[in-house]
């Protein structure tokens, strides 16, 4: 997945499993995650639906069929701000796998955008018994949004199947905890604050305290570029087929579990504050966290109502 995870737990005398046990059996976990749901393997589930221009019915595992259901359901929730076809417009601004990070030298034209945005819509996909079927050959998608959560959820059944109480997964800042730490406290999660300047630690910096699900944070502020002194976020909407510009820095998420919090916190980039708080609050046993920008380097910051955030 490109980055790091971090697992902690409190052992009991009944674990008979070792550290170094524990950890290969993790791999292997993820190794599967990768396995179904990267574009950047090249013999991976979801490139192969990809490459596929077939629109019959296309065999998919029990796993990638779940994430690819949960991805649907955000997508009607959000009426489209939650999109995993957008793979097309990824590549258009420069955002694909593979292409750099340089700042593009000029916008593509109307007239491209439109064209790519003509294969992306979720309406394109259907997915029933696992099979999942396109009704345009084009449509390619992007599980980028989602199945890092998923991977987080995924190590933490196998965890839970071994009557671990007690335990923290971490990747790459998505994280879902179950019971208290060593300190026998509820665990802290820690939400660093946008920082496009190099004045490191000049951002927000803020807590919240977990017992038991799932937090997920999306942000602009580790990929961007910027044109005339203008922000334009790596997060495209894909119903305009532009990037977001809703001036949320970050967005971060709690919910029972960690592949939802994972698509409805890039969802609220999107959606941007109003439009995203309004659904928050209609969702139960979910809570949001807005870092917004506005004027260059200033920021301020909404919750929904019942999130517990605090600063250390």
């Amino acid at each position: 997945m490109g980055t790091t995870y971090h697992v902690k737990y409190r052992p009991t005398s009944s674990l008979t499993v070792s550290p170094d046990s524990l950890k290969a059996k993790i791999d292997s976990v993820l190794l599967e995650v990768n396995r179904q749901m990267s574009i950047y393997l090249w013999n991976s589930e979801i490139t192969a639906f990809n490459n596929s221009q077939s629109i019959d019915p296309f065999p998919v595992s029990r796993e990638f069929a779940y994430v690819v259901e949960r991805a649907l359901h955000w997508s009607r929730l959000t009426k489209g701000a939650f999109d995993i076809t957008v793979f097309p417009l990824l590549f258009l601004w420069g955002f694909g796998p593979g292409q750099g990070a340089d700042t593009p030298s000029s916008f593509p034209t109307p007239s491209d955008v439109e064209k790519h945005l003509s294969h992306v819509g979720y309406q394109k996909l259907n997915l029933q018994d696992n099979r999942l079927t396109k009704t345009d050959p084009y449509v390619r998608i992007d599980l980028n949004a989602i199945a890092k959560g998923f991977g987080v959820d995924a190590v933490f059944d196998y965890l839970q199947s071994l009557a671990i109480a007690h335990m923290m997964v971490e990747i790459g800042g998505e994280v879902r905890v179950r019971g208290k730490n060593q300190r026998d406290q509820p665990w802290i999660i820690a939400i660093e604050g946008p920082d496009l300047s190099s004045d490191a630690g000049k951002g927000f910096e803020w807590v919240c305290e977990l017992e038991a699900g799932a937090a997920a944070t999306s942000g602009d502020y580790r990929n961007f570029f910027e044109i005339d002194g203008e922000i334009f976020s790596h997060v495209i909407d894909p119903r305009t087929g532009y990037p977001a510009q809703t001036q949320v820095a970050s967005a971060t998420v709690t919910a029972p579990n960690c592949t939802d919090a994972d698509a409805l916190a890039t969802a609220l980039m999107v959606m941007g504050e109003k439009e995203g708080l309004q659904l928050v609050e209609l969702i139960d046993g979910v809570e949001a966290f807005l870092i917004l920008r506005e004027e260059k380097g200033q920021f301020r910051w909404v919750k929904s109502s019942g999130m517990k955030i605090r600063q250390p």
